[in-house]
């Protein structure tokens, strides 16, 4: 399925993310003096950000003459999922109310098994054909086994399959489905990220067959290599390592790794908003550290690096640079 239209008074997409934090930071109680005081400084850093402030006023008193569809999408995405839910009011934000219903209802009108993990939720499975599917931080995936096929459509997040040989005869092919192509894996074990505007894929045994949704040519991934792809073609292969499956037992590997993308990482498995100064483009990351426990993750970050936490509401925590000795 496609992406609705954004609406053409656009406004930069982490803006719109905080603005969304600031509205379920509402959402929750009235805020204090003190958060009142963040959300005015906050408004005032940008003409984007006031003009982003505005529609988000306007989305509060727009939900309420919504269908009743419409409002419980939000309210049932709220302190059980919070990073769900902030995540779906900036697509409201960014496409307009009207827009933003139509395309969370369709999106949710898929026949077939849904399997889901919430977020920092991590779970594995094994379907009916023997395959063993895991599935990462916030993903969602929807099962059509039929007579001729076993397809599998990754709606959202990460997932790994280990195929297993179909019990039926003649065997029915194995296919994952993305919003950028299909994947028909070749006896093997894989991993499959959906991202924006890209889908990553790695492989660990076997081989996966790519093919984008443009009919452009078809690629065969083998064993140890990994690629990132799109609706019009795949990039180089690279090799793969053990950062591709860390994420199964827990773990995130960072190897020299940008603070930036470090902390963009680490946000997928926690709720709210975590964000990293760009001042602090400069750091990098390395080490094994626990998935289960980001806040300990932030608290290492603090003793070994030159950072700070600053935390703007419950929801929305920034990584700044350390305050200046003395």
């Amino acid at each position: 399925m496609r992406s609705p239209a954004r609406a053409t008074d656009s406004i930069d997409d982490a803006i719109l993310t905080e603005a969304a934090t600031w509205l379920m930071e509402m959402h929750e109680g009235p805020l204090n003096a003190a958060q009142r005081n963040k959300l005015a400084q906050w408004r005032q850093r940008s003409p984007e950000h006031e003009r982003a402030w505005s529609r988000a006023s306007l989305l509060q008193e727009t939900f309420a003459a919504l269908p009743p569809g419409g409002a419980a999408a939000l309210k049932q995405a709220g302190p059980a999922g919070r990073r769900k839910a902030i995540k779906l009011v900036a697509y409201a934000l960014a496409l307009g109310p009207a827009a933003w219903l139509a395309y969370h209802v369709l999106s949710e009108e898929e026949d077939g098994t849904r399997f889901e993990t919430a977020t920092g939720e991590r779970r594995e499975w094994q379907l009916d054909d023997g395959t063993h599917l895991w599935l990462n931080t916030d993903t969602r995936v929807v099962l059509d086994f039929s007579t001729t096929q076993r397809r599998l459509k990754l709606q959202r997040g990460e997932i790994m399959v280990l195929t297993a040989p179909d019990p039926q005869q003649p065997a029915r092919p194995f296919l994952v489905a993305t919003r950028q192509g299909s994947l028909r894996p070749l006896g093997t074990r894989f991993t499959v990220r959906e991202r924006d505007q890209a889908v990553d894929v790695a492989v660990l045994q076997g081989a996966v067959e790519i093919a984008p949704a443009s009919n452009a040519q078809k690629t065969v991934l083998p064993s140890g290599m990994q690629t990132r792809f799109t609706r019009s073609g795949s990039a180089a292969p690279r090799p793969c390592d053990d950062t591709q499956t860390a994420w199964s037992r827990g773990q995130l590997i960072a190897e020299r790794m940008p603070i930036g993308q470090f902390i963009a990482e680490l946000g997928r498995y926690r709720s709210g908003l975590l964000q990293a100064d760009p001042a602090l483009a400069g750091l990098e990351v390395s080490g094994v550290f626990p998935l289960a426990d980001t806040d300990r993750v932030l608290r290492l970050l603090e003793q070994t690096l030159p950072v700070r936490m600053q935390r703007l509401t419950r929801y929305w925590v920034r990584v700044l640079p350390a305050a200046p000795a003395g």
